[in-house]
Parts: structure tokens; sequence; C-alpha cells
């Protein structure tokens, strides 16, 4: 199941498409730009994935000498976050905004968010976190820290005081002075996570427009989004993500069968399995297949060598591991390095 975004994403990319007179309707693939622009005309008929997205802000990137992301958050305005942009802005102070952020976090996805945020508050400082297990999803984190900090600016009445510090959980492909421009503050890599501190003393900083009792009306109604997604979309996404932990297990194990490994773990026999991920509308192979291109991904990020990869995702040899990767990605892995 892929995880859908609001309407609010889709319209901000197009606001900047047009504010610099970028047509992307010849350089991404024909269904993509079909399914962007119908989604644009009826967002409540038609839906748009994070993975979608995620193509159309590399499309675009070549197009800026900045980081897309930054751009796009220096472009957004509350609205463009729906519901959750007229929570902050109601806050009494930008403490009970993370707080609200943290609790309706996924409301700016249609569906279960893959990454869940935390909000995190120690002695000397606060902190909004969330783990990276997707690299194709670099540049989607990259704007949802940006668009928090945003968020930030947007809704204290005075200036915000920089964050201590931001953290990146992959590499951007572009140069790190950007962000620090941006952000104001240094910026960290450091595998697994994406991260931004704030001291606490940013916590008082008082809303611009603070209404408890609207707050209050709003908050109720994002509860009932919250409620409104169906416990099967939510239970799908769990299943997959127990499937995924499990099939990562079996790999580390070295199990030669690991469907018949995943059923063992389930406690079920594998026709048990296969009635569940049927019932879920899943495919066992397809969910390997994701993670496997996953990971390959990001071990050859990390530079291992393809007879490496191979063993670790419980391949023959590297060359049926080249074969599998160029029929999910149509390039081999050779390219995909050179193309880093």
């Amino acid at each position: 199941m892929s995880v859908k975004i609001i309407i609010g994403y889709l319209r901000l990319f197009n606001r900047v498409l047009q504010q610099e007179h970028i047509d992307l309707s010849k350089v991404v693939a024909p269904e993509l730009w079909q399914t962007f622009q119908a989604c644009l005309a009826n967002p409540d008929e038609q839906d748009f994935d994070v993975e979608r997205y995620a193509l159309l802000l590399q499309a675009a990137q070549p197009y800026f000498s900045r980081p897309i992301a930054l751009i796009l958050a220096e472009h957004a305005n509350l609205q463009d976050f729906g519901l959750m942009g007229y929570l902050a802005s109601t806050s009494l102070d930008l403490q009970q905004a993370l707080q609200l952020l943290q609790r309706y976090y996924s409301l700016i996805f249609k569906q279960t968010n893959l990454e869940q945020l935390n909000v995190q508050q120690f002695s000397d400082h606060i902190q909004i976190v969330w783990s990276a297990s997707y690299p194709d999803y670099r540049g989607m984190y990259e704007l949802n820290l940006a668009l928090i900090f945003k968020i930030a600016q947007s809704i204290v009445q005075d200036a915000l005081i920089p964050p201590q510090v931001i953290q990146f959980g992959y590499t951007p492909h572009m140069a790190l002075y950007h962000f620090e421009r941006f952000y104001g503050c240094s910026i960290q890599v450091q595998a697994g996570h994406y991260a931004i501190h704030f001291s606490n003393q940013v916590l008082k900083a008082k809303s611009i427009a603070a209404d408890q009792q609207l707050n209050q009306v709003l908050s109720s109604q994002a509860q009932q989004s919250m409620n409104s997604i169906t416990s099967v979309e939510m239970q799908q996404q769990q299943f997959k993500q127990k499937i995924q932990s499990y099939i990562e297990q079996g790999l580390l194990q070295q199990e030669e069968v690991l469907q018949r490994y995943v059923a063992k773990r389930l406690h079920c026999s594998e026709r048990t399995l296969q009635r569940q991920l049927k019932a879920y509308q899943l495919n066992f192979q397809d969910i390997l297949d994701q993670y496997r291109l996953e990971q390959s991904k990001l071990y050859l990020q990390q530079g291992k060598s393809f007879s490496e990869i191979a063993e670790r995702l419980n391949y023959a040899d590297q060359s049926a591991f080249g074969r599998a990767f160029k029929r999910w990605t149509g390039i081999t892995p050779k390219q995909f390095l050179k193309s880093l």
C-alpha cells in the first residue's frame, strides 16, 4: 500500500512550477504527469502517493540551483498543510503547536504514515525526530523537515530563534551550505534519523493567531479525521511492516525459503500466510522485491560490493542480483552508482 499525500503538497509544487515557468510534461513519464494533473483537478476523487511525488521532486531539481525542498518551503503557506496548518496557527505557543503536530502528523498523509514523527523534550532542548528507512524518500524527508521549520516560523509573533542543529538521515544530493543558510544552524548527517533541535526557550514563543476555542474545535475535527482512517488500511500497513521485519531477519540468518521462515515466525502455515496476504491484497514476492530494492540501493550507496550485496539479499550470485536490480529499476547497479 502506498502512502498518499494531501492536495496541499501538489498545489504547492504546481504553484512553484507556474511561478518559475517550468514545464515538466515532457520530462516525466506521461502516466505520472497525467495522474498529477488529474489529482489537481479532482482531489476528492484522485490520490497521489509519496513515491510519485518524490519522482516529481527529482525531475524538477535540475531547474534550480538550490535544493528543491527549500524552494518549496519558502513558497509554502499554512493553507498548504490543510487542517494541520490551522491547528498550528491557532495554538497558544510553539510548544502546543508541536504537541499537536506529533498527535496529528499522519493527517498530512491520507493513510498510515510510514515514518512516525516524535517530539522529545529534554532539560535544555526539544527535538522533532523521525526515522529514515527509505533512501528513495530522501527528497520528501528534506521537504518535510523544511516545512516543519516553515510552520514554526510562520506561526510565532517574533523572529524564531534558529534551531541548535539539524540532523539528516541521508547525505543530501546538494551542498550542505544551502541547508545551513536556510536553517541558520549547522547540519549533521547521521544515518537513520532526521531531526530538528530547538532550545527550550523557543517553546513559549506566542502564536500570531492564538485562539483556544477554535483550536479545540479544529482538534476535534482532526481526531474525527484520524478515526475515519479505516482499520483495514492501518491493519494492512502494519501487517506489511511485520512481514518486512521478518524478511529482514530471515535474510540476516541466510534462510533459504523466506516465505516458510516468515510463516514460522507468524506461527502459521505457508498456506495460511498466503490467505492472510490475499485478504490484505498483498503479495509476498512484491513485499520481498520492495525490501530488496530499498536495501540494495542503500548498500550500493554505502560502497558494498555486488557480491556482498548478493549474499546479504540471498541471491545465488552477483549476476542474479544484477538482473533483479535491472528488472526493478530499468538500469544496472553500475549505472545506478554512476548516476549518484
